[in-house]
């Protein structure tokens, strides 16, 4: 019996301290709750550089061009005669004019030659005018009969020999001064000394490397144009480029020569257009990208590029709604590469603030406080060249 009693104390005991137990947790969650309710879900602040108005303007239909610039003229001046480099006057980077000197070959041996030939020439001319001097006499002594025609004609014959004999040599005298003018090497061009492939005391053969010469007064963009849009492109039309490297500053060029034939794995053509670069801000082997201008599209819903996000293959756009950020799937349309921004056919609409750029915290809910300064509008259109 007394067992028992002890029993159902302890049961009594433990009854008793799990209820004292489960007061003070339920007092201590109710303490906490108004707490935790009382904090404020983090607020994103936004400044003017990371949102942007949607709105209404003029869109352009271009075509993207992108590709190298190289030198519109450019020149390989090689050695005309073998001969040693005796001296080389220019060095990369100078510049130089039409009919420069540039370099000297060494020139004794053309200088024999010539010499050989120009006696030459001496010699038939006197055997010529010999030959001529017989004819005139034979001429008067076969007018009064003290000789035959057959006499006169063998003079004749050697006169008509003498002339061709001072002329052959005069031919080849007229070739030995002409590679000796050779050994002094000018330029075809005016432009800049862009690679030098020979140094003096070189021997050189004839058509070797000798100096590279670029005119960069003009400029030229090859780039290739898909040939669904080719029909479009007309020599004359403006493209508009950004350089790499100078970013900042546009250029505009024309078309100047459309490629007959599409390449055969692309089945794009290509397209030159040539840029005015009269100051030298632009340098040969630069990459550009830019567009070439087809037509321009009025009242058309323009939203910035940098606000096109893409989530399992939709394009969407976050539009700031209120103090939150909300989610809008998108159907675009053409878009303008160089000023950054595409048309907009459903999404979004004219007035609505969206991110731009890289913002890493911010994701559709999250609040959002903006700054006073309003957000930057969309580009306004290029000015037709």
């Amino acid at each position: 019996m007394k067992s028992g009693r002890i029993v159902a104390v302890l049961v009594v005991a433990a009854v008793v301290a799990g209820g004292v137990v489960w007061k003070r947790r339920q007092a201590s969650t109710a303490a906490t709750a108004p707490a935790a309710a009382a904090a404020p879900a983090p607020v994103v602040e936004l400044s003017p550089v990371d949102v942007a108005r949607v709105e209404r303007g003029t869109l352009e239909r271009t075509i993207p061009l992108s590709g190298t610039l190289r030198p519109y003229e450019q020149t390989v001046v090689k050695a005309r005669v073998a001969g040693e480099l005796r001296e080389m006057r220019v060095r990369e980077g100078e510049t130089v004019r039409r009919g420069q000197v540039l370099a000297r070959i060494d020139d004794t041996d053309a200088q024999a030659r010539a010499a050989e030939r120009r006696a030459q020439v001496e010699a038939a001319r006197a055997q010529f005018e010999l030959s001529r001097k017989n004819r005139r006499i034979n001429e008067e002594l076969l007018a009064k009969g003290f000789i035959s025609q057959n006499a006169f004609d063998n003079v004749a014959s050697s006169q008509q020999v003498g002339d061709a004999n001072l002329k052959a040599a005069e031919a080849q005298f007229a070739v030995t001064r002409k590679a000796l003018a050779d050994t002094v090497v000018t330029a075809p061009i005016d432009g800049v000394v862009s690679e030098r492939h020979a140094q003096p005391g070189e021997k050189l053969a004839v058509d070797a490397r000798i100096v590279s010469l670029v005119d960069m007064r003009r400029v030229e963009l090859e780039a290739e144009v898909p040939g669904a849009e080719i029909g479009f492109v007309r020599v004359g039309m403006p493209v508009e480029f950004v350089v790499e490297g100078l970013a900042g500053r546009p250029f505009v060029g024309r078309v100047d020569r459309i490629n007959p034939t599409a390449d055969e794995r692309s089945r794009g053509v290509k397209v030159y257009a040539v840029l005015d670069n009269a100051d030298g801000a632009l340098r040969g082997g630069m990459f550009a990208k830019g567009q070439l201008r087809i037509d321009a599209r009025a009242d058309a819903l323009l939203l910035p590029l940098a606000a096109v996000r893409e989530e399992a293959g939709q394009p969407v756009a976050w539009v700031v709604e209120g103090d939150a950020v909300a989610r809008r799937a998108l159907v675009l349309g053409e878009r303008d590469l160089l000023r950054g921004v595409v048309a907009v056919q459903s999404g979004v609409a004219a007035g609505d603030t969206v991110l731009v750029g890289g913002l890493v915290n911010v994701r559709p809910g999250t609040r959002v406080a903006r700054a006073a300064t309003p957000p930057q509008a969309v580009s306004a259109p290029a000015t037709r060249p």
